[in-house]
């Protein structure tokens, strides 16, 4: 049965979109334009998409045939350069550099973002089409420019587990992110679509994420792209949030779609049109939120639609304080500061004792008159 939603309006940042060319029944098919449909107008619901965090589908999608080598339909330079220009015309778009281990080079994205100085706001990976298992230490090297640049890294996970449809993921498992993450505790770590769509999937990447929380060994997150995408009571998004609040870790999941891919794309699926289907997934989320937390409500869906996206990508909450000690007055500087101000102390004390000086003269002149 549809959940009918509640009226409410808000700002919404779609933590997983992508542009650029996808296959799409046998087809590469180019989606950049669809961004549009949820970045330049209002949604049916009254909610404004404030910006959208995409990534280059063209630095993802293999294009190689059969007993190929793999090779992409854009490398890491042509394609993520794509992208800053399309950021150009729409400033909604907070753009993430996919990043193509061992096909390409640490040192191209190294260079791309020395010569797109804030531009980038993360890194992207996509183990599948790599087929690089996400724990490998290939990725090292891009994890070592993301913690230099205090980037966030968004990795596509997968299934852990087989379903009728799709069967477990042997490179992009939740345990084999939150592993690399572990190598890397100072740079966040995202999941993209919470390691699968319901159930004993998504489970296994939320308990990756409290075993991260509890420990403290790891910045570990998920974007919920595709969770319970074809039940709108949200079942399993609802034992997520209740979970992640116990270990008071609402911050670590953020609302995604994988937008402008499958129903949200072109003419959509189910006869219902892709804005239509974006915002009936905004609703059916909302609602269930809203029957089930109660005065907590509107605070849990400012986190999971905005503030946590925000947090991570723009203002960088996670960055440790100690960061602004390195940003104010070096040992150098105090060195400056405090031989100026010895200085002045001796000069002063220079002056004064001049000037008691003159005044003994002046004295012993006085009395030899």
């Amino acid at each position: 049965m549809k959940v009918h939603s509640i009226s409410f309006t808000g700002q919404i940042i779609d933590a997983h979109v992508h542009s650029g060319n996808w296959w799409r029944n046998g087809n590469l098919t180019d989606h950049t334009k669809e961004i549009d449909t949820f970045t330049k107008q209002l949604l049916p619901n009254g909610d404004t998409v404030e910006r959208v965090v995409v990534s280059n589908l063209d630095c993802m999608v293999r294009v190689n045939k059969d007993n190929e080598p793999i090779r992409f339909l854009s490398d890491e330079i042509e394609g993520n350069k794509k992208l800053l220009e399309l950021a150009n015309k729409n400033p909604k778009i907070i753009p993430l550099a996919t990043c193509q281990p061992i096909y390409g080079s640490a040192q191209n994205i190294s260079k791309l973002l020395e010569e797109n100085p804030n531009r980038f706001f993360g890194l992207k990976f996509h183990p599948e089409q790599l087929d690089i298992a996400a724990d490998s230490e290939v990725y090292n090297q891009y994890m070592d420019i993301a913690k230099k640049n205090n980037l966030p890294c968004l990795f596509h996970s997968g299934q852990s587990f087989d379903t009728q449809y799709v069967p477990a993921s042997k490179v992009s498992k939740p345990q084999q992110i939150y592993s690399l993450a572990k190598r890397f505790p100072e740079i966040p770590v995202i999941m993209a679509h919470m390691g699968g769509n319901e159930g004993e999937n998504t489970k296994a990447a939320l308990n990756c994420i409290i075993e991260s929380v509890k420990n403290n060994d790891a910045k570990l997150y998920a974007d919920i792209s595709w969770v319970d995408c074809d039940n709108p009571q949200k079942p399993t998004l609802k034992e997520v949030i209740k979970s992640l609040k116990e270990y008071n870790a609402l911050d670590r999941i953020m609302f995604g779609t994988d937008a402008p891919l499958g129903r949200f794309g072109f003419e959509g699926e189910h006869n219902i049109q892709p804005i239509n289907a974006y915002n009936e997934n905004i609703n059916n989320i909302k609602t269930m939120i809203k029957q089930e937390f109660g005065k907590e409500a509107d605070s849990i869906i400012e986190k999971l639609f905005y503030k946590n996206a925000q947090n991570l990508f723009i203002n960088k909450t996670w960055l440790p304080k100690t960061e602004n000690i390195k940003q104010g007055v070096s040992k150098t500087k105090l060195a400056v500061i405090f031989g100026s101000i010895v200085g002045v102390i001796a000069g002063i004390s220079l002056l004064i004792s001049k000037t008691c000086c003159q005044q003994v003269v002046e004295s012993s002149q006085k009395n030899r008159e």
